[in-house]
């Protein structure tokens, strides 16, 4: 399952997608309840750059199959702390580059989760 508040995602329809209307912060507090339901991390809740952080769209991939150990809810929180300190780009005329950029990102996740029978 995809939560996220990227249009260009929901509009894909690449597999059951729930689209949130708000920030990045709003889907992955919208993540945060799908974890407490027993779903699963598959994409990490930041960017592996930080200026890619501050995107006003995020893409997380969860699914009912556990993919790695550790303490998901404690990372999603600390995603949570550290996107509320940084603030989201309000950029305009970025705003196509951001959504294509974080598409690309989560089409990528999507094809390893598969190979690795993640999803």
């Amino acid at each position: 399952m995809i939560v996220t508040n990227n249009p260009d995602v929901r509009e894909a329809k690449l597999m059951e997608t729930e689209f949130i209307q708000g920030t990045p912060l709003d889907v992955l507090q919208k993540v945060s309840e799908h974890l407490d339901a027993g779903m699963h991390l598959v994409t990490p809740p930041l960017s592996a750059n930080n200026r890619l952080n501050r995107s006003p769209y995020r893409s997380v991939l969860i699914a009912q199959k556990s993919s790695w150990s550790g303490n998901e809810q404690d990372l999603l929180n600390r995603a949570i702390s550290h996107l509320a300190l940084q603030g989201f780009v309000n950029d305009i005329t970025a705003d196509a580059d951001y959504r294509w950029i974080d598409f690309e990102h989560l089409k990528t996740a999507i094809e390893e989760a598969k190979r690795y029978q993640v999803i």
